[in-house]
C-alpha cells in the first residue's frame, strides 16, 4: 500500500468514526438533552436485541430515542451524503465549481409541487401528501430539463442543459410564488415557507427506506463510473478519444441523479451549501479522483447535515428552525474562508 493510499485510508476510518459520533451526538441533543452514554447503550440493546448494558435510564426516553431523534439523525445522514456526491456529479458533468444538486431546478419543482399541496389542500394535508407533491413536482422538472437541455439524451451540451435549469427553475419559482400568494391564511404560508427552507422534522422509520435504498443505488453507479467521470473532467473531446461513450454516461448521471435528489427533497425540502461545498472540502483533502471523492463525500456531507439539524434543534427549544438557514450560515463563510485562505481551484489543488 503506497503513503497515499495510507492517508486515504486513514482519512476514511477518522471520517466513520466522526459519522458513529455524529449520530449519538444528535440524538443526545434536541428539546430536551439524553446523556450520550445512555444512547450508546441504548441504541446497542436495541440494535442487537440483547440487554448487554443494564438499563439505569428511564424507560421514557426509549420512545424518544428511537422513534423520534433516532430516524431523524439517520435521514440527515441519509439526506446530508446523498446532496454531496449530487453535487460531485452535477460539478463533473457540468464542469462548473459552483455547481450543486439543484442546477436542475429540481428544488423549484418540489417546492411547486409541495406548496400546491399546501395551499390547495386544505386543513386536511398530511405529511405523505406533501412529501408526495414534492416528488411529483421534482420528477416533473427534472423530465423537462432532461428532454429539452439533452434533447432526450442526443445533445449532452453543459450550456445548454445549464441555461435550460435556470429557465425551468425560474418558472417553477414564479408558479410558488402565484401560490403563496393566493393563500388563505397565513398557517399555510408559514408552513410553505418553513418546508421551502428544509425541515427534518417528518422522518419517521416508515419514510427513511426509500431514501436509503435511492442513495445506495446511485452511490454504487456512481463508483462504477468513477473512472469515466475521471476522464470527463478532461474534456468531452478527450473523452470521446478514449473510447468513451460521452452521451451515455451523462444521461445515466443526469437520470439517476433527478430521482435521487426528487426523492431527498420531496423528504426535507431544499438545503443548500452541503451539494456546493463538500465536494470542495473532500478535493481539498483527497484530489479529484472520483472513487475517493465519492466516498468522502458521502460520509463528510452526511456528518455535515447532523451537526447542522443538531444546531437547528437545540437553538430555540422546542422549536425548530429550518435547517437551510443553518447550513447557510454555516456554510457560506467556511466557503469564503477556504476560497480566500487556499486559493482553491476546481482540481483540489492550491
Amino acid at each position: 500500500m503506497s503513503r497515499r493510499e495510507g492517508k486515504y485510508l486513514f482519512l476514511i476510518l477518522i471520517l466513520s468514526g466522526a459519522l458513529i459520533f455524529s449520530i449519538i451526538l444528535g440524538v443526545s441533543f434536541g428539546s430536551s438533552y439524553i446523556p450520550m452514554s445512555d444512547v450508546y447503550q441504548f441504541l446497542i440493546n436495541k440494535v442487537t436485541n440483547k440487554e448487554i448494558f443494564q438499563v439505569v435510564w428511564k424507560k421514557n426516553i426509549e420512545s424518544i430515542i428511537w422513534e423520534i431523534r433516532a430516524p431523524r439523525v439517520l435521514l440527515s445522514a441519509i439526506s446530508g451524503g446523498g446532496l454531496a456526491i449530487s453535487g460531485v456529479l452535477m460539478q463533473c458533468i457540468t464542469k462548473n465549481p459552483i455547481a450543486d444538486p439543484y442546477i436542475l431546478g429540481i428544488s423549484s419543482g418540489a417546492s411547486s409541487g409541495a406548496v400546491a399541496v399546501i395551499v390547495l389542500g386544505g386543513a386536511s394535508v398530511g405529511v405523505l401528501n406533501i412529501t408526495g407533491g414534492a416528488f411529483v413536482g421534482a420528477l416533473l422538472c427534472g423530465l423537462i430539463v432532461f428532454i429539452i437541455g439533452t434533447q432526450n439524451g442526443k445533445n449532452i451540451s453543459t450550456v445548454r442543459l445549464i441555461l435550460t435549469g435556470l429557465a425551468v427553475s425560474t418558472i417553477f419559482s414564479s408558479i410558488t410564488n402565484i401560490l403563496v400568494y393566493s393563500a388563505k391564511n397565513s398557517n399555510q404560508v408559514r408552513s410553505a415557507v418553513f418546508w421551502s427552507m428544509g425541515s427534518l422534522g417528518r422522518a419517521r422509520w416508515g419514510e427513511i427506506f426509500i431514501p436509503f435504498i435511492a442513495l445506495v443505488l446511485i452511490f454504487s453507479i456512481s463508483l462504477m463510473l468513477a473512472k469515466s467521470l475521471d476522464i470527463l473532467l478532461l474534456g468531452d473531446n478527450t473523452a470521446k478519444m478514449v473510447g468513451m461513450e460521452v452521451g451515455k454516461i451523462k444521461t445515466v448521471i443526469i437520470l439517476t441523479t433527478t430521482l435521487l435528489i426528487s426523492i431527498l427533497v420531496a423528504m426535507t425540502g431544499s438545503i443548500g451549501f452541503i451539494g456546493l461545498i463538500v465536494p470542495h472540502i473532500c478535493r481539498y483533502f483527497c484530489g479529484s479522483s472520483h472513487k475517493k471523492l465519492l466516498l468522502s463525500s458521502l460520509l463528510v456531507g452526511g456528518i455535515f447535515l447532523i451537526i447542522c439539524d443538531t444546531i437547528a434543534r437545540s437553538i430555540f427549544p422546542p422549536r425548530d428552525i429550518p435547517i437551510g438557514i443553518i447550513t447557510s450560515i454555516i456554510g457560506g463563510p467556511f466557503f469564503l474562508f477556504m476560497i480566500g485562505k487556499n486559493g482553491y481551484s476546481f482540481g483540489g489543488e492550491k
